[in-house]
């Protein structure tokens, strides 16, 4: 995103930071549906996370489509929606690793 306010392109800059945003909005809702699921049974963790995923799907299509109404460039969002995701990705293996190697710590 830095990259393109340089270059003078604000509106991809501004669309692949809404994307991002976008994205991460998905995630929090993610994390509060796994946190709040702690005391479900099989069945019903499974039927909240399908409602879970129902929701976040139609965050995604509202936000692309009020992207698409104020003039934002979609490839330019979704370019910022997959920056995101892969963030998430690194980070969480990141942090995988790290609990890995504690843990290994301990037992040995």
């Amino acid at each position: 995103m830095a990259l393109f306010v340089i270059l003078g392109q604000y509106i991809i800059a501004v669309s692949s930071l809404y994307g991002s945003l976008l994205m991460a909005a998905g995630s929090w809702m993610l994390s509060r549906k796994m946190l709040g699921s702690d005391d479900l049974s099989g069945e019903a963790l499974q039927v909240s996370l399908y409602k879970g995923a129902a929701g976040r799907f139609l965050l995604m299509l509202a936000g692309l489509m009020l992207g698409f109404w104020l003039g934002l460039s979609l490839p330019a969002i979704a370019g910022g929606m997959f920056a995101a995701q892969l963030l998430f990705y690194v980070a969480s293996l990141m942090r995988y690793r790290t609990e890995m190697r504690s843990k290994g710590e301990d037992l040995g």
